[in-house]
């Protein structure tokens, strides 16, 4: 697809970053992009501003005072309320205001931003003019960076969870490193270049993107409503920050999306955009979480594309009340316990997901019974039937070793002597669930237990499952 939003400029590989921004300019909702210093943040937000002819305000968050914002207080002439004598450089008049640096400004004036970000107000008096609000911010550290103290942004901070969950769109902008070196070249080449325009006008090109989000509205609403629904969850469990205003913000910020690739597309004449992919797309560039830590693209492109393939499936197919179930130890015990009938590739998912969730101590338990439990099954993958293989390997395989011990580790052994035995007892000591729990808690010795409390979990775990899963 052709660019015509940020190619035109010389900003290469930004292309598929096109239709964010201009459903953002379509729905006029805010907009943060996170991004290293140079990276022409400022310079794309400041030439949109010019080619739609909206009066433009730009602040350095790091730097401003709330009074370069909305002037000097001042009483009016009956001296029961205040006046504001604003400067060239007040809000009151902005059309676009853009706010750099946002994770440099200070609490106080985090607070203040607030109202300016998400109302459009300022001290509770509405900014009538005010159209877009736009903000910038070098990428949070990560937690290695920090520990390490090769932080690049010293005195960029996270940003405040409350403030970036006022924008429904935080873009990521790529660094020179993201580049291919095709676009490399054609960076290095371009400054020489002389001023670009745009081949489109936007002012068209925003009213015409608006005016289809306005008709895909009523129609894409309740297709994306079940996707909405289930992905949520999967975000919670996945540790990703989504509130209710989120919920929403990603449900208009998919439409939005969709339209204007729609318009993108038909300008440019190419594909016919798919929904998935626009709600892919929006997921990837509406997460708070963005402004606080680096997110994992490939992570969130699985959760959006295992809620987007459940909500296609009817409510009553049991695959469905599988996957709406976070927990992937509880997901596994409910597949392997009710003999549900989950397609090979799911099963192989759950199957591994919820063997590496479990705790170290239960998963070999956890693996022996679930293999088990699926023996029987020839369509599971070799891959999984592997990794439990390989997991229960030492509870299977029969060896005598003989080694030294500590008093503890001592302790610890006669604990598993103590419950096998009492297994043996209840069980008797010839029946198949005896002598698998017996070879389980055994091949843990001699160093696998950390405490009795430990063998007593992994003995009780291993007879719940075997009675779960109907073994």
């Amino acid at each position: 697809m052709q660019s015509l939003i940020t190619e035109p400029l010389g900003l290469y590989g930004w292309k598929r970053a096109e239709p964010v921004l201009l459903a953002a300019l379509l729905s006029e909702e805010p907009l943060l992009l996170v991004g290293a210093h140079g990276c022409a943040k400022s310079f794309v937000l400041e030439r949109l501003a010019e080619a739609l002819g909206m009066e433009f305000r730009s602040y350095n968050a790091s730097l401003i005072n709330y009074d370069d914002l909305v002037g000097v207080p001042l009483p009016d002439a009956t001296r029961t309320k205040l006046e504001y004598l604003s400067s060239p450089e007040s809000i009151w008049d902005a059309e676009v205001v853009f706010i750099d640096e946002i994770s440099r400004t200070r609490p106080e004036l985090q607070n203040k931003l607030f109202p300016i970000i998400y109302e459009r107000r300022v001290q509770g008096r509405p900014l009538t003019r005010l159209v877009y609000r736009w903000a910038a911010m070098n990428p949070p550290p990560t937690d290695e960076e920090l520990d390490e103290g090769d932080a690049l942004y010293l005195g960029s901070e996270p940003l405040d969870a409350a403030l970036a969950d006022r924008f429904p769109y935080i873009m990521s902008v790529p660094d020179w490193d993201d580049l291919t070196s095709a676009d490399q070249k054609k960076v290095l080449a371009d400054q020489f270049a002389g001023r670009h325009e745009f081949p489109v006008a936007i002012r068209e090109l925003v009213a015409e993107a608006r005016k289809r989000y306005e008709e895909l509205m009523p129609e894409l609403a309740p297709r994306l409503t079940p996707y909405i629904v289930t992905l949520v969850p999967k975000l919670h469990a996945a540790k990703y920050d989504v509130s209710t205003r989120r919920a929403t913000m990603l449900m208009r910020c998919a439409i939005a999306v969709h339209a204007a690739r729609e318009v993108l597309s038909k300008l440019t004449a190419g594909d016919v955009p798919e929904l998935y992919d626009s709600a892919r797309l929006a997921l990837l560039n509406t997460l708070p979480d963005r402004a606080r830590r680096r997110l994992n693209a490939a992570e969130l492109t699985a959760i959006c594309k295992s809620a987007w393939e459940l909500s296609m499936r009817d409510e009553a197919d049991p695959l469905v009340q599988l996957m709406k179930i976070n927990d992937p130890v509880l997901r596994l015990r409910k597949m392997v316990g009710e003999r549900l009938v989950v397609p090979p590739d799911r099963a192989a998912v759950i199957i591994g997901e919820g063997v590496a969730k479990t705790k170290p101590h239960l998963r070999r338990g956890l693996a022996l019974a679930t293999y088990l439990g699926i023996r029987e099954r020839a369509d599971i993958p070799a891959s999984t039937v592997e990794l439990l293989a390989n997991e229960i390997r030492r509870a299977i395989d029969v060896h005598e070793n003989t080694c030294m011990v500590t008093p503890d580790k001592s302790k610890i052994a006669r604990a598993v002597g103590a419950r096998v035995a009492d297994a043996n007892r209840r069980f008797g000591g010839e029946s198949e669930f005896a002598q698998y729990h017996s070879n389980l808690l055994n091949s843990h010795l001699p160093d696998d237990f950390t405490n009795i409390r430990a063998v007593n979990e992994a003995s009780a775990d291993f007879e719940s499952l075997w009675k779960e899963f109907g073994l």
